[in-house]
């Protein structure tokens, strides 16, 4: 029997579980954006407004768990043996596979595991109108590192998305891409957001 993966099998240093938290924020934490640096790890974080109103939070949520986020971004979320969908939506330890690229990559695998999906704490403050979903790598994906998915309510009624990520190549095919990735990343995470916004 095939047991799931846990979070002592992430590619990268287990102190850097839940980072990926603070990236939107980095320019503020200089000891960790120097950490980051000096390990290969690359950064961004994006952030946009969605929308307005519990609606629109409830709707990019369900987006993200339902897995439509990625669908819509070109880059689905397999999960076995179980569907990802409104009724089976995505939990934290959950093993997933993100299918990148097209063509002949397209059959590149990037497993992950979820590590959280709900709603967050910041500075110890319970905030009921955040929440974050957050995956690291496991052994066999494109990169090393992890991503998070935020999407919070702000005291104006105004939705914003996040997407922030650290990763460093971890085959041959990544580390060949160098500015290319980096560039692809970004975009990806464009897409991602509109994905979380889609009606």
């Amino acid at each position: 029997m095939h047991t799931p993966p846990t979070s002592t099998e992430l590619t990268y240093p287990r102190s850097l579980v839940g980072v990926s938290t603070y990236l939107h924020r980095l320019a503020d934490l200089p000891d960790l954006a120097e950490r980051l640096e000096t390990s290969g790890f690359h950064t961004l974080s994006r952030t946009e407004v969605i929308g307005h109103g519990h609606a629109d939070m409830s709707r990019a949520i369900d987006n993200l768990l339902s897995g439509r986020a990625h669908r819509r971004a070109g880059a689905p979320l397999r999960r076995e043996p179980d569907k990802i969908d409104g009724d089976h939506p995505l939990a934290a330890g959950d093993t997933v596979a993100v299918a990148l690229g097209a063509g002949l990559f397209r059959a590149l695998s990037s497993p992950c595991l979820v590590l959280t999906a709900g709603r967050r704490d910041t500075d110890g403050l319970p905030l009921t109108d955040s929440f974050e979903m957050i995956y690291g790598t496991l052994p066999g994906h494109m990169e090393s590192g992890e991503e998070r998915f935020a999407v919070t309510l702000e005291n104006d009624g105004t939705v914003t998305a996040t997407v922030s990520a650290f990763s460093r190549p971890a085959r041959l095919l990544t580390r060949a891409g160098g500015p290319v990735a980096r560039f692809a990343q970004r975009r990806m995470a464009m897409f991602y957001i509109r994905g979380m916004s889609a009606q």
